[in-house]
């Protein structure tokens, strides 16, 4: 897979405006600074910050997505690339140092909730030791672990008032897959292609939710996740349902109509956010799928929230 570039600053805020993460010592016990009325915390690292040897009572998860971290746990040290995940256990030692330009998701879980379910000792193999796993090595485990994570990412941030409740369903589904590749030979053995395919493709729409501003073709978007392109367009037909030109288009002009009603950026400041080299390109895209142009959807958008305005006096 082609490696993403650097983002200097994150382009996901906290679900909650107010709420500002940080790290609470107390020697080498850390207070979890959750996601307030909840047990779990997700953000995207932009920041040098180097975590001083620590411990919390959380299961922490690394996932590397451009330089790496560097974990020192006992006398193991793990690198944590682009495409690796390092599950660190609850109440384990560990430091975490990101080289320049380092970006990764971190996950902090709450697991005390768990040990109320009798079958929860099945877990202890995977909770027990620290787990490491790349793409290179374990490819079909990386993709399973890689789409669960992806799926709690897009509940934690979304506004569904089952957050916690979805993130921590994930969350158990993506443990027991681990325990049962525990239980064989490293790679999950009775995963089907299908599950794989579609961990894969929740990556991809998540790749274009964060890039579809940037110069995205179908052959690029395959490259980047190493397929040809003929397979990536009948794979991405299959499990998100369109062309990935309309997905790319859709997404687009959901953007553009966002600006548009705003009315504070010119139509070539919309249309050069939402992708496109030109105005001309822009328009055209436009009103082959709205059937007017961006100047006359904002006009008609202003005119009929002015009218509702008058409306409400």
């Amino acid at each position: 897979m082609k490696r993403q570039g650097f983002y200097p600053v994150s382009p996901y805020k906290q679900p909650l405006p107010q709420f500002q993460p940080q790290q609470i010592l107390h020697g080498l016990d850390e207070e979890v600074d959750y996601l307030p009325g909840t047990h779990i915390r997700v953000w995207f690292t932009h920041l040098p910050t180097a975590y001083p040897p620590h411990r919390h009572d959380c299961l922490e998860i690394i996932e590397g997505i451009h330089s790496h971290y560097t974990c020192q746990i006992g006398e193991q040290t793990y690198t944590v690339a682009p495409e690796d995940i390092l599950l660190i256990p609850p109440g384990t030692v560990h430091d975490l140092t990101p080289a320049a330009n380092c970006n990764g998701w971190i996950y902090l879980c709450d697991l005390s909730w768990v040990h109320s379910i009798p079958t929860s000792r099945g877990l202890q193999p995977v909770l027990s030791q620290p787990t490491f796993v790349s793409r290179l090595t374990q490819p079909t485990l990386y993709m399973t672990l890689a789409g669960h994570l992806s799926h709690m990412r897009s509940v934690y941030f979304s506004a569904d008032s089952d957050r916690e409740l979805l993130f921590d369903a994930e969350l158990l589904l993506m443990l027991s897959g681990l325990r049962t590749a525990f239980a064989s030979t490293g790679e999950i053995g009775p995963l089907d292609k299908r599950r794989v395919h579609e961990a894969l493709f929740r990556q991809v729409v998540e790749f274009i939710e964060l890039n579809y501003a940037r110069d995205l073709t179908l052959d690029s978007v395959a490259h980047h996740f190493n397929l040809s392109n003929a397979y990536f367009s009948r794979l991405f037909a299959q499990y998100v349902h369109e062309s990935f030109s309309d997905y790319l288009t859709h997404r687009r002009m959901k953007e553009a109509e966002r600006l548009l009603a705003e009315g504070s950026l010119s139509i070539t400041e919309v249309a050069l956010r939402c992708g496109y080299s030109s105005p001309a390109a822009f328009s055209r895209a436009f009103q082959a799928r709205q059937k007017c142009t961006p100047s006359q959807f904002r006009h008609t958008y202003l005119r009929s929230m002015g009218s509702a305005q008058l409306e409400d006096i």
